[in-house]
């Protein structure tokens, strides 16, 4: 997975509950000659309240898949305070020129419908509008 042996010993760890983050799924279905959607519980398997998983795999060098997100950290106040692009890419461990394309496409796009707003004269910062 192209990662340090302590990387994953510590997700791997038995005393821990660890998982491994959805943004590894590729590298670590990769290594074992999977799918994503194999990692992923079956369409049938039942949660703790007896409802049924609902499987999506999201690619945020999607835009409609990066909208989705970013509707959605909106939502959930992650803009409610200045981030910079830099701030946003981190969170979502953008580490691909295709996936940092669709954040700032899909940025100026939900500054041009007024959800969120450029922060100050801060070009490459933004924040939910108030």
């Amino acid at each position: 997975m192209k990662h340090d042996d302590a990387y994953i010993f510590n997700i791997e760890k038995e005393q821990l509950k660890g998982q491994y983050p959805t943004h590894e799924y590729p590298g670590l279905a990769a290594a074992l000659n999977w799918t994503v959607e194999d990692l992923l519980p079956p369409d049938d398997w039942p949660i703790g309240d007896g409802t049924k998983v609902q499987k999506k795999v999201l690619s945020l060098s999607n835009p409609d898949d990066m909208r989705l997100v970013l509707n959605g950290m909106i939502d959930n106040g992650f803009f409610n305070e200045p981030k910079s692009l830099s701030d946003t890419a981190k969170h979502l461990y953008i580490d691909g020129k295709e996936e940092e394309k669709a954040l700032k496409g899909i940025l100026a796009e939900l500054v041009s419908e007024n959800r969120v707003e450029v922060s100050g004269d801060q070009e490459n910062t933004f924040q939910s509008r108030k």
